[in-house]
């Protein structure tokens, strides 16, 4: 529901309805949307079975998070961007790559040597560059991997505990983790958060991050991200214009782990279109994270909504804050909600396109519901409601750079089912801890074929979706969340 009216903080309500026509177009699946304005929360929505409390992957909006890190570091005169990056971790340095060139996405490798170079901070350190250092943007996970090695090294803390005190609470964000990673390439090795990606935020959270950083680094009357820092980061530090037919938001300029917007501001930018927009020119903040793999029609639907803004407040308009708080109350994923505005798998799915380590198995499909096997779990999904179940997964994704230690890990899987035309059962299953969801059709009996609707990157594995036990999550193993 809206938080306040938006007419008040000068949006029109009409603007917010057509916001979420826009995004809930064919080939969108949005999944929680909130819109600051000055620092006053104006508008927030969340799509079931999404829930505003649970926290999900926003991949690299989490490079936005290290950036700051570093920030506080410089602040505080632990670290500055010209030190040498090998020099404060340790390693061989043949590259002369600074702190700078890896915020900036400038170590000068090539797209052909980052796969090589892996997510190892003395390989990419140690492998000399194609280009010079600072002379070419080529966007680099590894590179925010080694900044995440830096302030561990730096100050004996994973980002998340060093961001606690300076960022996090500020900001109110009480329940983000951070996916660990194992880092071989200081002496020693590093067990680090992975800096690059898997931070889990809510929507709020971005948003809030957003405000701070449209409000040169200030969120509640505090200075939770240095000033200084805040200018520096949203600079157009790299040029990044090498493909002329690329979207121009892409092409904008890319600052110390964000993106400039080609006409006004700035962002924080996660895969499959998670995004913290900040526009300190007309006092926007948004939080929004949703599935798809066109995210510049996702910007472009944002943009579309910041040129109706008004400088100051619009007369009230009762009729349409009522319409919007009507949408908002019934926002919903299913596809059959609202037509052909969600994201559906290919026609022909592949079998097995899903990585599972357990099968899936339709056990029977009455009318209204089905029952079906994940594993050795029983999961009911019926066909007017979504209901979540929270399964115990131990399965290690067996990715490479995978932290150690004994795993104790859950699987939150939201379903709803429906019948094919083909007359086979579809269900529709959501992993609201993350952007990411599949179809699993059959009839009963039958193991399920699997399709991801949005394929998690580097691996299609259903285990790299999983989280700790401790991850905070509905109450009770499984609950219904009904149809609005």
């Amino acid at each position: 529901m809206t938080a306040t009216t938006p007419e008040s903080h000068g949006i029109p309500s009409a603007a917010v309805l057509d916001l979420l026509d826009d995004l809930e177009q064919p080939g969108l699946d949005p999944h929680g949307l909130v819109v600051h304005r000055r620092g006053v929360p104006v508008v927030r929505g969340t799509w079931a079975p999404y829930r505003p409390e649970v926290p999900a992957l926003v991949y690299s909006v989490s490079k936005t998070f290290t950036s700051i890190a570093v920030g506080h570091l410089v602040a505080e005169g632990r670290l500055s961007v010209d030190d040498l990056a090998a020099k404060v971790l340790g390693v061989t340095d043949p590259t002369g790559i600074t702190v700078r060139h890896l915020l900036t996405m400038n170590t000068g490798h090539s797209v052909e040597q980052l796969p090589a170079v892996g997510f190892d901070s003395a390989r990419l350190l140690g492998t000399v560059p194609e280009h010079a250092p600072g002379s070419r943007f080529v966007y680099s996970s590894p590179a925010s991997m080694v900044l995440s090695s830096i302030v561990t090294a730096l100050t004996g803390e994973r980002l998340t505990d060093y961001l606690r005190p300076r960022l996090l609470d500020p900001l109110g964000i009480a329940d983000a983790w951070w996916t660990p990673h194992r880092d071989e390439g200081p002496e020693g090795g590093l067990d680090i958060d992975q800096g690059f990606s898997g931070l889990h935020l809510m929507a709020e959270d971005v948003a809030r991050l957003a405000v701070a950083m449209a409000d040169g680094g200030r969120y509640g009357g505090a200075q939770v991200i240095p000033a200084g820092w805040v200018a520096e980061l949203s600079r157009a530090w790299s040029d990044n214009a090498l493909d002329p037919d690329a979207h121009p938001d892409w092409r904008a300029g890319y600052g110390y782990q964000v993106w400039r917007n080609h006409r006004w501001g700035f962002r924080a930018d996660g895969a499959y279109g998670q995004f913290g927009l900040a526009v300190p020119e007309l006092g926007l903040a948004v939080g929004y994270l949703g599935a798809t793999r066109t995210t510049d029609r996702v910007l472009d639907a944002f943009r579309r909504f910041a040129d109706r803004l008004s400088d100051g407040p619009l007369p009230p308009d009762p009729a349409g804050q009522e319409a919007l708080d009507a949408r908002l109350a019934a926002l919903d994923t299913w596809p059959g909600r609202t037509g052909p505005g969600r994201m559906e798998p290919d026609p022909e799915p592949t079998p097995s396109d899903v990585v599972s380590p357990v099968p899936w198995t339709l056990v029977s499909h009455e009318p209204g519901a089905c029952t079906l096997t994940v594993g050795d779990d029983v999961l009911v999904a019926t066909e007017d409601s979504w209901t979540t179940h929270v399964l115990p997964w131990p399965h290690r994704p067996d990715e490479p750079g995978e932290a150690g230690g004994a795993r104790d890990d859950v699987l939150v899987l939201a379903v709803r089912a429906r019948t094919a035309d083909d007359g086979s059962t579809e269900v529709h299953a959501v992993v609201p801890t993350s952007p990411h969801g599949l179809v699993a059709r059959g009839r009963p009996g039958e193991r399920l074929d699997l399709a991801w609707v949005t394929t998690p990157l580097w691996r299609p594995s259903l285990s790299t979706l999983a989280v700790p036990r401790g991850y905070r999550l509905p109450g009770v193993r499984t609950e219904t969340i009904p149809d609005s």
